[in-house]
């Protein structure tokens, strides 16, 4: 099986998303704690995280908490990544 990736920037990351485990998520714990902590940028479309609004909107709006990863880590099927862009000195 290939994996379909869904990912978006926000101000210091990217989150990565794989569809692939999200198909056989029953929790969606990201989401839930997107809407809870975070600023509900993400919803479920055909048992898939996505965004609700667009990729520019997205980079503005995602407060960065990191409860979506955690959540996903913990109570969901392990989907979901935030890549931290790394600091030069």
């Amino acid at each position: 099986m290939r994996t379909q990736t869904y990912a978006f920037r926000f101000r210091t990351g990217e989150i990565v998303i794989d569809h692939t485990k999200c198909a056989k998520c029953k929790t969606y714990a990201c989401v839930k704690a997107d809407s809870l902590f975070g600023t509900g940028v993400l919803r479920i479309q055909d048992r898939r995280p996505v965004l609700t609004t667009s990729f520019d909107d997205a980079t503005r709006l995602c407060s960065e908490c990191l409860a979506c990863e955690l959540y996903c880590q913990v109570h969901g099927n392990k989907a979901l990544r935030i890549k931290l862009d790394t600091l030069s000195n």
